[in-house]
């Protein structure tokens, strides 16, 4: 297989029309060009330099194959240019996406500028579209394990109770996980796996929980919480503007910590140069901030 550094000392050669001057260019020994000269030989089956009165020149052989070398560095760069301009996917779990996401990115291309692609949606979505190619990387609330990919928790987002106002709880701080099974519990998202995690927090007290569903996105629960409709679990992130603004009051469950833990997700053996890869770096350098931030949100 021809080798695009070979076909680059050769021009080189041509260019400067000998060895020791095609190697100073190129920043390399002069047998180190001598070795890329004679296996790209090898790999034509022909003579392709010969020295002339104290110059290098193209063989027959030669001069048919430099302006194919050329066509071979110009495709490998428009080749590197085109891949380098495509914008990089990513797929985003809806609260993830309308929360967490927005200042993450905007900090990842102020140091590292390439084109995004944002997509945002619910969970088992985000998850298909990761698995059949058309995002490149993915964040979401929770991870099926498919083959081919791996996943990183980049953070840990507490989850809170929220009610209205008028709510009998409002003046409370917290409350016993037994006190739920006397309310009605929106639900928002499908695929969120937050009632999930509450029944396995909770244990035999789960029997008792009364779950509506069928809201579509946290949004739509906040308003309905705020109208008396019932209480939900969210995501801290999710009412931090309501909760200051004295809209919504989020509430601890007491003794019990409950906090999702957030997943970006790549295919498994990304060259650490490739976009996504460099945006899952710049995730997980930053979690530890990220995590300092969400615990002192949720205090």
């Amino acid at each position: 297989m021809l080798n695009l550094v070979h076909a680059k000392t050769f021009l080189a050669v041509l260019s400067e029309r000998g060895f020791r001057a095609a190697a100073r260019d190129l920043n390399l020994s002069p047998s180190t060009v001598v070795e890329h000269i004679k296996q790209l030989e090898e790999d034509l089956a022909a003579p392709l330099l010969v020295r002339r009165r104290g110059i290098v020149e193209p063989t027959y052989q030669g001069a048919t194959f430099a302006p194919l070398a050329r066509a071979m560095l110009d495709t490998a760069e428009r080749s590197r240019t085109a891949i380098a301009q495509a914008p990089l996917r990513i797929a985003a779990s809806s609260n993830i996406g309308t929360y967490l996401l927005q200042t993450m990115l905007a900090s990842f291309q102020a140091a590292d500028p390439c084109s995004l692609d944002l997509w945002i949606g619910p969970n088992p979505d985000v998850a298909d579209r990761l698995a059949n190619g058309t995002a490149d990387v993915a964040l979401m609330e929770w991870w099926s394990g498919r083959p081919g990919f791996c996943e990183h928790t980049w953070r840990k987002e507490p989850l809170v109770v929220i009610v209205a106002p008028d709510h009998p709880w409002a003046a409370r701080d917290a409350i016993e996980a037994s006190e739920l099974a006397s309310q009605t519990l929106l639900g928002g998202e499908a695929g969120t796996g937050t009632i999930t995690l509450l029944r396995k927090q909770l244990g035999p007290f789960a029997e008792g929980l009364t779950a509506i569903g069928g809201f579509g996105n946290t949004e739509a629960v906040k308003r309905a919480v705020r109208a008396g409709r019932g209480i939900s679990l969210v995501i801290a992130a999710a009412v931090a503007d309501e909760v200051s603004a004295a809209r919504l009051v989020a509430l601890r469950l007491k003794g019990i910590e409950l906090a999702k833990e957030l997943k970006i997700i790549a295919p498994i053996g990304l060259p650490d140069t490739a976009p996504a890869a460099r945006l899952v770096a710049h995730v997980l350098m930053g979690s530890g901030a990220d995590q300092d931030a969400a615990g002192t949100s949720a205090r």
